[in-house]
């Protein structure tokens, strides 16, 4: 399995927080001050109840009551009243691609990350997700040949050419089958900071319809196990 990053590895821990019985007044204030558009609503127990952001702040202050659901943050008080629950969060042990994912499908810009108990252990933001992608081409050529190649697909690097450029991956040499090609194909795909993977690669052995011999089959499971990690 190729190394990849967990979200606890890009996130911030120091984090502007609010409480359901903080004012109105006083969440606006602190969004102010630490110069935020958004901040996660914390229990007691440091778990993570809902987020409240200027949006919300906003809908209190211009009275706006479009729908009757809206109500209660048009003539709310405190967070309680004003927040989005139940808040978005990710696990600070999940993959970074796993935010992507939820900050893409829900139209977000900040996450609230959770340990276990979900209990808030920081935020990550679109712009910390970035900064994957700012990783140098020899890093990402150097995780491809060790981790990818010689590690996972336990092929000696020295037979392939692994070219990176701009996050872009070339791949050029010959495996035996070309069921593997499309193995370490996707092996790179999900390297950290790989923006595109550009195929070169032959197969010796075109075992692409070979699927009933029981060595083909314990190779694709083993692999497809891995994929699913």
């Amino acid at each position: 399995m190729t190394h990849q990053h967990p979200v606890r590895s890009v996130m911030k821990t120091n984090v502007a927080t609010v409480h359901p019985e903080t004012p109105f007044k006083a969440a606006a204030a602190l969004l102010a001050a630490w110069g935020v558009s958004g901040a996660p609503v914390v229990d007691n127990e440091g778990v993570v109840v809902g987020v409240v952001s200027q949006g919300d702040l906003l809908e209190r202050k211009a009275g706006r009551v479009r729908r009757r659901r809206l109500h209660r943050k048009a003539t709310g008080q405190f967070v309680a009243d004003l927040m989005t629950t139940p808040a978005i969060t990710v696990e600070q042990e999940a993959d970074v691609s796993r935010a992507a994912r939820l900050l893409e499908e829900h139209r977000i810009h900040r996450l609230p990350v959770v340990d276990s108990a979900g209990k808030l252990a920081g935020l990550v933001t679109r712009g910390d997700l970035l900064r994957i992608f700012l990783r140098p081409d020899t890093e990402i050529r150097a995780e491809i040949r060790e981790e990818v190649i010689e590690r996972v697909m336990c092929v000696d690097p020295r037979d392939l050419f692994v070219s990176v450029h701009n996050g872009v991956v070339t791949l050029k040499g010959q495996l035996e089958r070309a069921s593997l090609v499309t193995m370490m194909l996707e092996f790179a795909r999900r390297v950290d900071g790989v923006v595109e993977v550009r195929n070169e690669l032959t197969a010796k052995l075109d075992d692409a319809r070979l699927g009933e011999g029981a060595a083909a089959q314990g190779s694709v499971g083993v692999f497809g196990a891995m994929l699913k990690k």
